[in-house]
């Protein structure tokens, strides 16, 4: 963690400003510490992550569960070769379709949405300058302090605010964002992507973007039955709205002047081991959304 991020930060509970009472450090970098609001709220620095104490998801990408038994590296590895050739090209091309769109930004707060492996935040720091800041944020201690480790040696001289926290409840100030974005992360809240995509607009400065990424499926066919099926059976009935087209349109709406829409990928799906939703054989659309 970083001093400058307090300037953004609020407390989760109360609102208030934080302070930085008792640090241990690696140049600018705190690695260990405790933050302390006015109410007298405190949260602590460990591995350099600031934890806010936010609980993985049971269904949907619990990672200290698949690191039981793997080194992280074999998870990536493992997670990798169950995609064919062409769903890696499929993903790359994605990730990098976001990318694109932050390539240009130089200057202030860039928060990164559930980072998961950090798979968008690589390329994040290949373009990051000196004066970008970038805040990570995950669910999950574990993810990050894995990404933390495996970052801080390709890219010592970026400034990555790791934070663990809930998405959907930020614990950063109204308007102090100068940039958001997401490779698929609330897609993964599921049916808490409207309350994550609400607390991104209210942290970012007017007319700043968020750069989202959304998977697209035919309402009609029987994959997305599939998914409401799955998703009922797991107490989220209608949350399979977040894969249609005309709802995921309408939901960045309620929150952004404007969206604009970029079609990266369509075509049918093939079957990957890992997939938590499988719909092998259905026609699908990997999309950005730009909304300001």
């Amino acid at each position: 963690m970083y001093t400058n991020i307090l300037t953004v930060l609020r407390c989760p509970h109360c609102g208030a400003e934080f302070q930085l009472m008792e640090s241990k450090r690696e140049d600018d970098e705190i690695i260990e510490g405790k933050i302390v609001c006015e109410k007298g709220h405190a949260f602590y620095i460990h591995d350099g992550i600031l934890d806010f104490q936010s609980q993985e998801q049971e269904i949907f990408n619990s990672w200290s569960e698949f690191d039981k038994d793997e080194r992280y590296a074999e998870l990536d590895r493992k997670i990798d070769e169950n995609k064919t050739e062409n769903q890696r090209k499929i993903e790359n091309d994605f990730i990098n379709a976001i990318a694109r769109e932050v390539k240009n930004f130089r200057t202030g707060f860039l928060l990164d949405v559930a980072s998961g492996r950090g798979l968008l935040l690589r390329e994040l720091l290949k373009n990051a300058g000196p004066d970008v800041d970038i805040i990570s944020v995950d669910l999950s201690f574990h993810i990050l302090k894995q990404d933390r480790l495996k970052f801080r040696e390709s890219y010592p001289h970026a400034r990555v605010n790791y934070i663990v926290c809930d998405a959907t409840r930020l614990p950063i100030q109204d308007n102090s964002i100068d940039m958001a974005c997401t490779f698929l992360g609330f897609t993964n809240m599921v049916n808490l992507m409207e309350n994550g995509i609400q607390d991104v607009a209210r942290v970012l400065k007017d007319n700043a973007p968020l750069i989202n990424s959304s998977v697209y499926m035919d309402e009609n066919a029987d994959g997305a039955k599939r998914v409401a099926k799955y998703l009922a059976e797991n107490h989220m009935e209608g949350a399979e709205k977040i894969y249609i087209r005309n709802e995921l349109l309408a939901m960045h709406k309620k929150y952004f002047k404007t969206v604009r829409e970029k079609i990266v990928y369509e075509g049918i799906a093939e079957a990957v081991d890992v997939d938590l939703i499988p719909c092998v054989g259905e026609w699908f659309a990997n999309a950005v959304l730009i909304a300001e």
